[in-house]
């Protein structure tokens, strides 16, 4: 699923364009994995840049995907993006993260947009928040505020129209595989246990952490869920698999980064997390990881004895229970229109 870099790549397998359209613009896994979970459950068109969207499509073939190729120029994914909320003429556009969008290009069309504006708040730096202005722009440009998770929008969370909601998953508590199948993704036996090592960038230092397990031995099968193996893991040890959420049921710990997602499907499916928050431009992944209580390590050597002190100490797993707040972002979405 090749895109040129001058055309917008259209997956749809659907004749009329969807009422909705999300803006997921911002590379990597987590404004497309939101979007996902989103689009799932309301048939709504996805426009991102992430360069995981050819896998995302195969795993949900039936998604609404336009995609822009993750290395445009700044200049040209600002056109691009702009053509593609045109062509959509969506009676709703939610927008992910960033409310002017990723290059500033929404800023000068959402006033004179014929749809109702929703904006996606995760939790944003507040250097930035203030510098560009943010809070009063958001206050006259968006008809809805969502706040995915409790822990997640603080920079608008005292606007009027600011509704928090149960934090947004792929799958439902009742969606996910039992152990059993999940147990086969990973590879391993009905009895083992499982370290699963989850890596989308820093593969170099993932790398080590696999390499600092399988040096001490552990008790457990050190499996590596990433898009690209890492370079010193056996092959025997990667899953090219999303998403990783449907590991979890057979898996006794994760180690990986304090993004949104690893955070959040960690906590919902109760599995234990040694997260090694990573800095990021508009991210604060170490607040994320202090605010969910979860055990935060810096070198690879601390991460894999954390993770097999909590293989040998760690108490029984509780059966998912949660509650995806997709369900209620479309009805509060429906209650605008």
């Amino acid at each position: 699923m090749s895109v040129r870099a001058n055309n917008l790549k259209k997956t749809c397998p659907q004749a009329d364009p969807p009422n909705w359209l999300i803006y997921a613009l911002g590379g990597g896994w987590g404004h497309l994995t939101r979007a996902v979970a989103l689009a799932l459950r309301s048939s709504a068109r996805i426009l991102t840049n992430s360069p995981f969207a050819a896998q995302v499509h195969g795993a949900f073939p039936q998604l609404d995907l336009v995609i822009l190729d993750p290395q445009l120029p700044i200049r040209i994914a600002r056109e691009q993006a702009l053509k593609a909320i045109e062509l959509a003429a969506p009676a709703c556009l939610v927008v992910d993260t960033f409310p002017r969008g990723l290059g500033g290009e929404l800023a000068g069309v959402l006033a004179s947009l014929a749809a109702t504006k929703v904006l996606v708040h995760r939790d944003m730096n507040p250097r930035y928040v203030a510098e560009a202005n943010l809070l009063d722009f958001v206050k006259s440009s968006y008809d809805l505020i969502l706040i995915p998770g409790k822990s997640e929008g603080h920079a608008f969370a005292k606007l009027p129209n600011a509704v928090v909601t149960d934090p947004w998953l792929i799958r439902n508590a009742d969606e996910l595989p039992s152990p059993a199948p999940a147990r086969k993704l990973l590879n391993i036996e009905d009895n083992q246990r499982c370290i699963l090592v989850s890596a989308t960038q820093e593969l170099l230092w993932f790398d080590a952490v696999i390499s600092e397990l399988l040096a001490r031995h552990p008790e457990a099968a050190v499996r590596c869920v990433a898009p690209t193996c890492p370079p010193n893991c056996p092959s025997e040890c990667w899953i090219k698999y999303w998403p990783a959420i449907d590991l979890y049921p057979a898996t006794d710990v994760v180690i990986g980064g304090a993004g949104y997602n690893t955070i959040h499907e960690c906590l919902a499916c109760n599995v234990p997390l040694i997260a090694r928050p990573w800095p990021r431009l508009y991210d604060r992944q170490w607040l994320r990881a202090r605010r969910a209580g979860v055990v935060v390590i810096d070198g690879p050597a601390e991460a894999a004895a954390a993770a097999i002190h909590q293989l040998k100490t760690g108490s029984p797993r509780r059966k998912p229970n949660f509650h995806n707040g997709t369900a209620q972002a479309i009805t509060l979405i429906e209650t605008m229109r």
